[in-house]
Formats: C-alpha cells, sequence, structure tokens
C-alpha cells in the first residue's frame, strides 16, 4: 500500500470544535492513485469512507469511529494565462484550477495578488473540497462557490468523473455530492473576474472586519443551522425562543452570534447532541442542521 494508514488516530484536533474520538483508520491522499487506493482500503476492511476537509463543519462521535477517514492533501493552483491575458484585454473570465486540499482562504489571497477577484468567499474556513460539498458561501441569498464553478472532477463507483456546474446540484448549503456514496472531490475549474488588487484586498479587508465583529471564531464549527426558505436566517429564531447563551455541559450557544455553538472547554459529542435537539425542539420553526455530526458507525447523524 502506497497510502499510509495511521491507526487510531484523534480527529478532535483535526476539527475547528475539538471534538471527536479517534478513527480506526486515517489516511492523507496526495494523488489520484492515493484516492483510488483509499476507496478499495475501505472496501476491502468493509468500512465507510469518510472525507474530510479542514474540519470546520465536522464534528465527531467520542468513542472510536469504525470507518476510513481520509483528507485530500494536494492544494496546487494553476491560472489559465490564456484567459487571464482574454480577461485583461476583453473583460473575460480568467480559468482557476484548483485541487480539494486547498485551503480557501489560501487561494482567495493568492488570486488577489494576481488582480482576480473571489473575495465574496472571504472569512470562509475550510478547504475547497469541503466548500464545494457544501456549496459554501456568504448566508441565503448572498454570493457562494457555485457561482465561480465551471466543472468538478471526482471519483465515485470506481470511476474518475467530471461534472458541469449543472450537474452538480448546487443550492443553498447543498449540493448533488451529498446524495452520493462517499464520492472524492479532487480537482475544480473557477471562473474569476479581474479586479485591482488593491480593491480586491481592501474588499477581503473589509469582509473580514465585519466577521470579527458579528461572529465567533474560537472552537466553533460555524453556522449550525441553515436558514429558513424564505431566508429567515436561524439566529432569529435562535433569539426569539431566548436560547441565546444556553449551554449543555461545555458546549454553548454563542452570545456574539446565536447560530454558532462555542466548545467552552471540554464540550462532547452527546453535549452538541443534546443542545441541538434542545434548539430544534424550541423554536417555532423547523431547523435543518448545516454542521456534519459523523457517529461512531460512520454515518452522519446530522
Amino acid at each position: 500500500m502506497m497510502v499510509k494508514l495511521q491507526e487510531n488516530v484523534p480527529l478532535g484536533p483535526k476539527t475547528t470544535m475539538r471534538i471527536g474520538g479517534q478513527a480506526r483508520w486515517y489516511a492523507e491522499l496526495s494523488t489520484q492513485e492515493d484516492i483510488e487506493e483509499i476507496v478499495r482500503c475501505a472496501e476491502e476492511k468493509n468500512l465507510p469512507l469518510v472525507m474530510l476537509g479542514g474540519g470546520s463543519n465536522t464534528i465527531f462521535a467520542d468513542g472510536v469511529i469504525e470507518a476510513v477517514v481520509a483528507k485530500v492533501v494536494a492544494g496546487e493552483t494553476e491560472i489559465d494565462t490564456a484567459s487571464q491575458s482574454r480577461s485583461n484585454a476583453l473583460g473575460e473570465e480568467t480559468r482557476v484550477t484548483t485541487h480539494a486540499g486547498k485551503i480557501l482562504a489560501s487561494l482567495i489571497h493568492e488570486l488577489a495578488e494576481k488582480n482576480l477577484d473571489l473575495s465574496p468567499l472571504t472569512g470562509i474556513l475550510g478547504t475547497v473540497g469541503g466548500a464545494i460539498f457544501g456549496n459554501a458561501g456568504q448566508g441565503a441569498g448572498g454570493i457562494w462557490l457555485d457561482s465561480f464553478i465551471q466543472d468538478v472532477v471526482f471519483y465515485h463507483e470506481k470511476q474518475w468523473k467530471t461534472w458541469k456546474k449543472e450537474q452538480c446540484g448546487f443550492g443553498y448549503r447543498e449540493s448533488a455530492f451529498k446524495t452520493l456514496q462517499a464520492p472524492v472531490i479532487w480537482k475544480v475549474t473557477l471562473n474569476v473576474s479581474a479586479r485591482p488588487r488593491e480593491e480586491t484586498q481592501t474588499e477581503i479587508e473589509r469582509l473580514l472586519q465585519k466577521r470579527i465583529e458579528t461572529q465567533p471564531h474560537i472552537k466553533t464549527a460555524g453556522s449550525c443551522f441553515k436558514s429558513l426558505p424564505d431566508g429567515t436566517p436561524a439566529w432569529k429564531l435562535i433569539d426569539q425562543a431566548r436560547l441565546r447563551g444556553c449551554a449543555h455541559g461545555d458546549l454553548q450557544v454563542a452570545e456574539k452570534h446565536a447560530n454558532f455553538l462555542l466548545n467552552t472547554g471540554k464540550a462532547t459529542f452527546t453535549d452538541a447532541q443534546i443542545l441541538v435537539e434542545e434548539i430544534r425542539s424550541t423554536v417555532t420553526e423547523p431547523l435543518d442542521v448545516e454542521m456534519r455530526f459523523v457517529g461512531e458507525d460512520g454515518k452522519v447523524v446530522f
């Protein structure tokens, strides 16, 4: 086996919320061959394959996760210089290809240095692969990653596939990848507009400052619940239910933003489950969970 397979790897440190037990098996994937191999490995061990991005919206159960947990770490980025020349001359978009392991924040800053504007995605944690899977972006009605996507290359059912944007089923915090059995996203081609570096950097700084002022950034997995179909943000419902600041164990509804859950100490997966269920049963409208809760059997609980 070329892929380095590690046993009983702690998962808490690999997530921003710092919650979770151990992966029965864990691997990091750098090549397409690695991806093919890890899929075979999970099949041979008769275990589910759980893909992890930057760990910014995932928490794992507290025990041993009976699964092969894997992470794409390839993060190379290539700018199509021919399309960039046309972009500069004619105002067309530039094609940018980047791999799933690329940290989204790094991509945004690197493109800004090349006079390319991906600033609407500023402040979103995690990797490009995770952002594709969940169509990360601004709130309901805002700009999401799919606004820039041309196509996605992924591995599924032992085949390499390329889907155009229209095939990916993107919606608010949704994609068709969520409906597939263990797809492994490898790379994406984006269409990015030109913008002077100074303007883009100013916008990045503005958006980052806004997030700093309105959202917590310590031991949290970001937004816990999706907005309602009519665009009503989940935090408003949580506020109306007077749940801001409430807690179970060391897990707390953030005072700064009621749609964020904070690990204030040594919160557990059970604490998170109980608090989420309390919120859902108390608010006046049904709330869909945006975070990914992975149980000990490797299956998604929420």
